[in-house]
């Protein structure tokens, strides 16, 4: 039987093959044909029922690099090629709490995620490590008791140390001595601030407190004229105040999920979520000086420098000038066009879809920020990506984004468990399926990437370049994928001789409508699209810009043909 099955798979082989040639050499497309033939050996390659997870690599214009991440729900740490392969692991005692970093000397900087009973919120961690890349571990540090937690993300400084973002847990007393009203305090009357403390590792277990900020020595309230903090609020942007509390009496109100430095500007930016803001304060002031309102570089203390995303936060705005919503993974980007803009994920700008948003920052000369009559500017990001359909792109919690050197935006869609790339035309270039799941490690066809999944823990991913220093001296030959099913790479490398063209054609992958925009609006083109076995299944004239509905075809590859002699092959 297994012989008569191996002899019929040979002869459907051969009779498809027979036919695609004939298509395609009959008339003229060779250099279709090529690639096609690559194709199909790769797909046909696959055994039956096989699952993997997915990489759709378009490799003339895809990073070339190697993708990190450390889902929640496991231990290991993973690095993989554009394939899917693995390049390295990590694997740690504990589950990631929540983020992990490849420093440039080619260690891993890792959190931790520790038991607490008694500090409990999401993103909770109370431990960091370091370990090589032999997946030795160097040192660790620990913070985790009934008043002070580590929780979701830190952030390396050029010199080694390391910031990180810790809840402060605060007694109803204290609370309410700061201005708290007494019916935004939950139950048991405790609130958690925010501290950021710079750490220097001593390896393996000793570490010293080098540097401390905490949000609790710079709130303001308009409640209570007898408490500290006493003020108008409008009058204090440089503030928090301590009673805007959207989600209510909850002990954790700013959850802070994201923190990055900008060594050209000695400064933090902290993202919370739950206020919808990103805050960013100065970080060459000394401990002390960041306990008032003086000292450092812009004499400001530790003080909010700027604030953004939702002026109602400080009385400056309706809730119509809120633009960011429950946001994470906000950075500062490090290279390109948008070098030192602010890159976030904003997770709830809609009902069902979230979005990618690029703003500038109004820095001025003296590195600090011009604050407009109302608000912290700018009005509007500079640059936005939303998938299309909008709802095929959206994680409610978690989730991140990256712009690469070469344009392209990498995002981790974490509750849909899938990873991209993207040009700047919104092209897909590069696609990922995590096979890391709540229930396990499992493979996934490529084209089952539903938009509602909500069974993945990947916190964030991080794609570093071909050259990044960590890779220097080290075995970065690919090994299997993590599900341990071959993944036929030629699959998605066959497609690279691509020719360019005087053509936008988005989105890719396309859902529903697929557009044809030539550069000289006037221009009229012929178009035909073909199916893998030279199948027409749609053809027509257009100028301009042309929009062909692909509702009725199955899901699957297709080559684009305009004017006889430019292709491009897309994912329906």
């Amino acid at each position: 039987f297994i012989l008569q099955m191996i002899l019929f798979n040979k002869l459907l082989k051969g009779y498809i093959m027979g036919k695609l040639q004939a298509f395609y050499l009959g008339r003229g497309y060779k250099f279709l044909f090529i690639s096609v033939f690559h194709l199909f050996l790769s797909w046909s390659s696959i055994g039956y029922g096989q699952k993997i997870a997915g990489s759709l690599v378009l490799k003339e214009r895809v990073a070339e690099g190697y993708t990190l991440f450390a889902p929640l729900n496991v231990n290991s740490t993973y690095l993989i090629d554009n394939c899917g392969r693995i390049i390295n692991e990590w694997k740690s005692n504990f589950p990631p709490g929540n983020t992990a970093y490849l420093m440039p000397n080619g260690n891993l900087l890792r959190t931790r995620r520790l038991a607490n009973s008694v500090i409990t919120g999401g993103g909770g961690g109370g431990g960091v490590e370091l370990r090589d890349w032999n997946d030795n571990l160097i040192w660790s540090f620990t913070l985790n008791t009934d008043l002070y937690r580590l929780h979701h993300d830190v952030s390396f400084l050029p010199n080694g140390n390391i910031l990180m973002i810790v809840w402060e847990s605060k007694t109803r007393e204290e609370a309410l001595a700061a201005g708290r009203k007494s019916d935004l305090l939950p139950s048991n009357g405790i609130v958690w601030s925010e501290q950021i403390i710079e750490v220097r590792p001593i390896p393996p277990n000793s570490s010293e407190i080098v540097w401390k900020w905490s949000l609790w020595d710079h709130v303001v309230q308009d409640f209570d004229d007898t408490k500290s903090g006493f003020g108008v609020i409008a009058d204090h942007p440089e503030l928090v105040n301590i009673n805007y509390v959207p989600g209510g009496a909850i002990s954790d109100w700013i959850h802070a999920n994201a923190i990055d430095y900008n060594e050209n500007l000695d400064q933090i930016i902290l993202s919370s979520p739950f206020l919808s803001e990103l805050w960013i304060i100065d970080h060459s002031t000394t401990t002390e000086e960041a306990a008032t309102h003086s000292g450092g570089n812009s004499n400001k203390g530790g003080d909010l420098l700027y604030r953004w995303g939702n002026p109602t936060a400080y009385q400056r705005g309706t809730s119509g000038d809120q633009k960011i919503f429950g946001q994470h993974d906000v950075h500062w980007v490090k290279q390109g066009q948008y070098k030192d803009h602010i890159i976030l994920f904003n997770n709830e700008i809609g009902a069902d879809y979230s979005s990618v948003d690029i703003i500038k920052p109004p820095v001025n000369s003296s590195k600090t920020y011009d604050l407009d009559q109302d608000s912290y500017l700018p009005e509007l990001p500079v640059y936005t990506y939303m998938s299309n359909p909008r709802e095929k792109l959206y994680s409610q919690i978690m989730a991140g984004a990256q712009m690469l050197p070469n344009g392209n935006l990498l995002i981790c869609s974490s509750r849909q468990g899938v990873f991209f790339e993207v040009t700047q035309e919104d092209d897909t270039v590069w696609f990922y399926k995590s096979p890391v799941t709540v229930s396990g490690i499992i493979g996934r066809d490529i084209l089952d990437a539903k938009p509602d999944y909500k069974n993945d823990l990947n916190f964030r991913t991080i794609k570093y370049s071909s050259d990044y220093s960590a890779f220097v001296g080290r075995d970065i030959t690919p090994k299997e994928p993590i599900e341990g099913e071959p993944w036929a790479c030629d699959l998605v490398t066959s497609v690279i001789d691509e020719p360019r063209v005087n053509y936008k054609i988005y989105p890719n992958p396309v859902e529903r409508i697929l557009n044809i925009e030539a550069l000289d609006r006037n221009r009229s083109f012929s178009f035909l699209i073909l199916d893998l076995y030279g199948r027409e299944v749609e053809n027509g004239k257009g100028t301009g810009k042309t929009t062909i509905d692909l509702t009725g075809l199955p899901s699957s590859l297709y080559i684009l043909i305009i004017d006889k002699a430019k292709y491009k092959v897309f994912m329906k």
